[in-house]
């Protein structure tokens, strides 16, 4: 199976006869504006780059039961597995598919009554700009995207999509200099780790959808607050986005993504609600990499330190490969780029609950939306467990 390539691909426009908050953004735009930001990746022989895209589809395949044996999760392993669709993409194809959920998801927020505020061009070209510079900067960032199912009905349980990013695995292993079949498997582990949350988990996507919702909400209400500086702002994004590249050439982290800036207290309230499930959904994939071993894979120890020196040299700007530092397309979104620390407190409530009570008492989390940890409780994880009664 080849590598996917979203190059002639354009996002599918609209069917809704009412506009939605998806019309705030002309996503083909973004996409054009964010290939102008980045390069295609490394020049390798084809041979090389078949190879790594059979490797990863080859190491997804062994690492999903893996993952479900370490988490204690081996029916929703075998779900995940059964329904999962894995594509290995080039960075294009992951800015094109990943901009065709976001839209998804927005199109979807009409249905929460979030509908499209009349805000003018400059607005629009503000928030098209901001997707261009998100899908641009995590495009060269992500090894493994995992996108859930939209538009969950009750009592169904469709499958999530799981974008590996082969050019990126393809740097980050000439960069650093790391095994060839051990960076995949990997990889694939930290990935099929959030399959497996989903899978484990049936009412998660339609949650994480809703709590999206309010903070899609309060940044439809600040488009109107803001609306009136909306043209200056995005000219100064728009050449940012087209601009942003450091000394080496590689893209830098916009500074203007940093949306939190623009909610109202009650609208923070609902970001730190979603970033709390993300750092949790992080933390706990990071915190199942700790069961690796040289038995199954002999370069585990110096792929460890590596990557974790890599994240901890690249400090707030996020790091690269899987686990804390990496960040994820709703982190990048929401302007909430994953901090070390972020995902260090996830990995850190992971752990200590599984040393408490195991996994079968960690994987209560994934019993109903009011298991999930509170803001709050992640960095108190003691307090959890006595909520929950475990």
């Amino acid at each position: 199976m080849g590598m996917v390539s979203g190059d002639n691909r354009r996002v599918s426009p609209s069917t809704a006869s009412a506009p939605t908050a998806a019309d705030l953004v002309d996503w083909d735009a973004a996409v054009r504006l964010a290939r102008l930001a980045v390069p295609a990746g490394p020049r390798v022989p084809t041979a090389t780059r078949r190879a790594t895209v059979a490797l990863l589809h080859r190491s997804i395949v062994g690492a999903t039961p893996w993952a479900g044996r370490i988490t204690g999760l081996p029916d929703a392993a075998r779900h995940a597995a059964a329904t999962a669709e894995v594509l290995v993409v080039d960075r294009t194809g992951l800015m094109t598919a990943s901009a065709a959920w976001l839209r998804g998801l927005m199109r979807n927020m009409g249905d929460r009554g979030i509908a499209a505020p009349d805000v003018g061009r400059g607005a629009r070209a503000l928030a098209t700009a901001h997707v261009g510079a998100v899908l641009g900067y995590m495009s060269t960032r992500l090894l493994g995207q995992v996108l859930p199912p939209l538009g969950v009905s009750a009592g169904t349980r469709p499958g999530a999509r799981l974008l590996l990013v082969a050019p990126n695995v393809l740097a980050i292993r000439q960069r650093l200099d790391l095994d060839v079949l051990d960076l995949p498997a990997w990889i694939t582990l930290h990935e099929a780790t959030h399959l497996i949350q989903l899978s484990a988990a049936p009412w998660l996507a339609e949650h994480l959808a809703a709590q999206l919702g309010a903070v899609v909400r309060g940044l439809v209400d600040a488009s109107r607050r803001t609306a009136s500086g909306g043209a200056e702002r995005c000219a100064r994004l728009a050449r940012a986005a087209a601009h942003a590249r450091s000394a080496d050439g590689r893209p830098s982290e916009p500074a203007a993504l940093l949306l939190g800036g623009l909610l109202e207290p009650s609208e923070r309230a609902a970001l730190a609600r979603v970033v709390a499930l993300l750092t949790l959904l992080e933390g706990h994939a990071e915190a199942v990499l700790d069961a690796v071993d040289p038995s199954r894979m002999p370069s585990v120890h110096r792929l460890r330190a590596v990557l974790a020196r890599t994240r901890r040299d690249a400090g707030d700007a996020g790091g690269v490969g899987p686990g804390s530092g990496s960040g994820s397309l709703l982190h990048h979104m929401i302007g909430m780029e994953a901090k070390e620390a972020q995902y260090a407190d996830g990995a850190a409530f992971v752990r200590a609950v599984v040393a408490r009570v195991g996994h079968a008492g960690l994987n209560a989390v994934w019993a109903a939306p009011d298991h999930l940890p509170r803001p709050g409780e992640l960095a108190r994880p003691d307090q959890w467990i006595e909520r929950l009664g475990l």
